[in-house]
């Protein structure tokens, strides 16, 4: 399964739980997303896609852990195809940027063949850290604004510009 897909969908389950912010790394075939900033009503939403039982701890100090296995993913992939079916589309651009932007992220990684990364995603900014296949590690820091102009522009998308420097490629 490709990165871009796992990382959409996973995008797609952090915008209806209304989180903001997270870590997420990818080491074997689990994606694990850390955050602090889950409202209670989200975690519920995260626990019932993921089907997990409630037993993290109420203490909100403590930050919530999703793991979004390979047929997590796809079973959550096929629940949103179906409700898109029968939706229209309402949300704006911005809205999504999440998916969108996570989306970018892991296409980029599957062209460059990453094995292994983890992307740190605040209010302002989104870090990435990868390993690629007999390759060397980076690391790469760029603004939400960046990141939405990646979105925006699909020739921008394809070229890797603001994602990766040539050397990287």
């Amino acid at each position: 399964m490709s990165h871009a897909r796992s990382l959409r969908v996973i995008g797609q389950s952090l915008e209806a739980a209304q989180i903001l912010t997270f870590e997420l790394e990818k080491y074997g075939p689990q994606y694990m997303v850390w955050t602090d900033s889950v409202p209670a009503a989200g975690e519920a939403i995260l626990r019932n896609l993921l089907r997990q039982n409630n037993a993290a701890s109420q203490d909100t100090r403590h930050p919530r852990v999703f793991c979004f296995s390979p047929a997590d993913i796809s079973r959550v992939d096929a629940q949103a195809q179906k409700q898109r079916r029968n939706q229209s589309p309402s949300a704006t651009p911005t809205a999504k940027l999440l998916s969108h932007g996570l989306r970018t992220l892991g296409d980029h990684f599957d062209r460059m063949q990453v094995n292994a990364f983890r992307v740190e995603w605040t209010m302002g900014s989104v870090s990435i850290h990868y390993q690629r296949v007999n390759g060397p590690s980076n690391c790469k820091t760029f603004t939400i604004e960046e990141l939405q102009k990646l979105c925006a522009h699909p020739s921008l998308r394809r070229s890797g510009l603001y994602l990766f420097s040539p050397a990287d490629a």
